[in-house]
């Protein structure tokens, strides 16, 4: 029989035993690298963050818009003519001459009997003034302190302007201003039905741009108080003061469609800035009873 002898069993033991400790020691040097890997990697992570972010971030509330603060941080160079300019800030030929927005509430007339023979005949439909009535509950449901109601000298706008003031909780002067009647700014690009021609014959731009030089522009140093002033006209003026406000084509204007009785909110701030709120909204009418 095979014997084993006792020395040679106390030898393997303690083989055993310090293979079994390293062992150990391996696994907790290995779980000490992975931890101190890992906070390394996110402390890392925190430093290439910080110096890519700016150090203060700007902070607004959740209905207030960024336009201010990224306006601000953009300048273009409109003082060279012959440079392309994204944005000609003197727009109006006035400086910033107080703090005082101006907002515009710009209202198509209702629908009308445009196949009538004379202009005095072209009133509001039946439809037309249910259309206003919606327009100037609208108005009044936004609770604004309303400083003006202007409207064009042609019959409809005339209407609707009564049909609006009627609604409101604070009745307004009615304002006539014939220099915002319908017209023909300038031929549309591309060519749909109005042509060069027609502008010539029927066109009267420079009564369209006096009256876009009356009423759009920023505060003026006699302004105390921010304003809210209420306009009802024509979709061809309309949409042709929209263009020329926002820097776009004036050429483009016939592509807008405006639906009757419908509200253009445009705020101008007092150093220029154009803010187009709201375009064409009719969503306030009900869909059967929307024209355009």
């Amino acid at each position: 029989m095979h014997t084993v002898s006792r020395n040679s069993i106390q030898q393997r033991s303690l083989i055993s035993q310090m293979f079994i400790i390293c062992l150990h020691l391996m696994q907790r040097l290995l779980v000490a690298k992975f931890f101190v890997g890992f906070f390394m990697g996110i402390i890392f992570t925190v430093i290439v963050y910080n110096l890519k972010e700016p150090i203060e971030k700007p902070r607004f509330r959740p209905d207030q818009s960024k336009f201010e603060y990224e306006k601000n941080q953009q300048t273009f160079d409109d003082s060279n003519p012959s440079k392309p300019s994204i944005w000609n800030s003197s727009w109006d030929g006035f400086k910033n001459e107080n703090k005082f927005p101006r907002h515009f509430y710009l209202i198509r007339h209702g629908q009308y009997f445009d196949n009538a023979r004379t202009m005095e005949e072209m009133k509001l439909t039946l439809l037309g003034k249910e259309q206003l009535e919606y327009t100037g509950k609208r108005l009044n449901q936004t609770k604004t302190h309303f400083n003006r109601l202007i409207h064009s000298g042609m019959v409809r706008a005339f209407e609707s302007a009564v049909i609006i003031n009627q609604q409101l909780d604070s009745k307004l002067e009615l304002i006539e201003d014939k220099s915002l009647s319908e017209g023909l700014p300038v031929a549309p690009i591309p060519y749909a039905g109005i042509s060069q021609r027609d502008i010539d014959t029927y066109g009267d731009r420079a009564r369209i741009d006096g009256a876009f030089a009356k009423y759009f522009h920023r505060a003026r140093s006699d302004q105390n108080k921010e304003t809210h002033d209420i306009i009802v006209f024509h979709a061809n003026i309309l949409r042709y003061f929209i263009c020329k406000i926002m820097q776009f084509p004036v050429e483009a204007w016939l592509r807008i469609t405006l639906n009757h009785g419908s509200i253009t909110q445009i705020t101008i701030l007092s150093d220029g800035g154009i803010v187009l709120k709201t375009i064409g909204d009719s969503g306030f009418i009900p869909a059967n009873k929307v024209t355009f």
